[in-house]
């Protein structure tokens, strides 16, 4: 299963119709992530992208499929303005080639959204999702992968305005059409991870890390793929989650590994690097002076 397609939501189903020339570019893409290097990857979608429009045409859904691998790539790199960019052209490019009521427009739309939110833009967040979930019910329905992640996506965009009632109703909901659907462990990953992070902030540490333990092992060997900002993200929410409830000297080494993470996938100039290099300091602070209550990340 191609997985890194699978994370960013760039495309349904790898365009579904399985061509032959379509699996040439996502070809493209598959080698270019083996190489776990940032900038090879970049360019080798960038060559895909160029490859789409030659031969397929600047109007196709394969083109607008190549526009997302790439815009999902920098939403993991938090480089959201290339991001939305890139989103915001493969939408419009995929509602011309499939329709506006297609589940492929909607899944754009749902790139979209997940980078307004990240970027902080709620209200368009909002607006997009619910449009989602609209063109998902009509096209997939409710009990499918597309509208769960949607679902999702509205259940962390409730957790980023502190909205934990509305969080644990989407996500809740997420969950429960994933457990009807086999054989989608990365979705499955990202919601334990996303479950984890609300009890987390409901001070319900006990079942937090039961869902971050649960979601690292997806990764580490189900999945059998930690080079990714979601796995680094894990690492740091457990070593939240410990230093919350006083184990010090765990929470420094979940620190520590989260920093390896986050190094291997960004550097250690990034932003998401510099976050958890502060935690670890103020978890080593904690345990040089034995106080109480820390400011978390």
């Amino acid at each position: 299963m191609y997985k890194k397609a699978v994370k960013n939501c760039a495309v349904w189903c790898r365009m579904q119709e399985d061509a032959v020339e379509t699996k040439d570019y996502f070809k493209i893409v598959d080698d270019a992530y083996k190489t776990e290097n940032n900038e090879f990857i970049e360019s080798e979608i960038k060559r895909a992208v160029k490859l789409a429009a030659e031969n397929e045409g600047e109007d196709s859904a394969v083109y607008s499929a190549m526009l997302s691998e790439l815009g999902g790539l920098y939403r993991g790199l938090t480089r959201f303005d290339e991001c939305l960019e890139c989103f915001t052209k493969a939408a419009e490019v995929m509602k011309k080639a499939k329709g506006a009521d297609s589940a492929d427009y909607a899944t754009c739309i749902n790139n979209r959204a997940s980078t307004y939110r990240l970027m902080g833009r709620f209200d368009e967040a909002q607006e997009e999702l619910e449009k989602c979930l609209e063109i998902y019910e009509k096209s997939v329905g409710k009990k499918h992968i597309l509208y769960s992640a949607a679902l999702n996506n509205l259940g962390m965009l409730a957790l980023n305005q502190e909205d934990t009632e509305a969080a644990m109703q989407y996500l809740t909901e997420a969950a429960d059409i994933l457990k009807e659907l086999p054989g989608h462990l990365f979705e499955y990953g990202s919601s334990l991870a996303n479950t984890a992070e609300l009890y987390r902030l409901l001070g319900r540490y006990d079942e937090a890390e039961e869902n971050l333990l649960k979601a690292k092992a997806v990764y580490d060997t189900e999945l059998n793929d930690t080079y990714t900002s979601h796995y680094h993200a894990i690492l740091n929410s457990l070593g939240l989650v410990c230093m919350a409830t006083h184990r010090y000297r765990e929470a420094e080494e979940w620190f520590e590994k989260a920093l390896a993470a986050c190094a291997r996938y960004f550097n250690t100039e990034h932003r998401e690097y510099k976050s958890t290099e502060h935690n670890l300091a103020v978890v080593r602070s904690l345990m040089k002076n034995d106080t109480g209550d820390s400011p978390l990340c």
